[in-house]
């Protein structure tokens, strides 16, 4: 019975919650429980999963981007666009976790 009411916390864990907390864990800055909380949420969560191997794709294409030949103006639209774009993805995996799932 403990087992299921431990499923059932991290199900009803916020993607956006997971979502805000990927940097941390890529840069394994978490504290023990939130990574163990946060690897959990991605056992039963594969939209964060997916999300998650986004980010990480996403950081390795632009790694090769040197931020100091940007020139300011382009580098603030990028970092502007990008955060919409985490934004939205992140609001749709909310909506249909909301809708499919539950």
């Amino acid at each position: 019975m403990v087992r299921q009411k431990t499923a059932s916390t991290l199900t009803n864990k916020s993607c956006k919650e997971i979502a805000d907390l990927i940097l941390g864990h890529l840069n394994d800055q978490l504290p023990p429980r939130i990574k163990r909380d946060f690897e959990r949420h991605l056992e039963i969560c594969p939209d964060c999963v997916s999300f998650l191997n986004t980010y990480k794709k996403t950081i390795q294409a632009t790694g090769t981007v040197n931020p100091v030949n940007m020139p300011p103006k382009v580098r603030d639209n990028l970092l502007t666009f990008l955060r919409k774009q985490i934004r939205r993805v992140g609001a749709v995996i909310l909506y249909f976790g909301a809708h499919f799932l539950g």
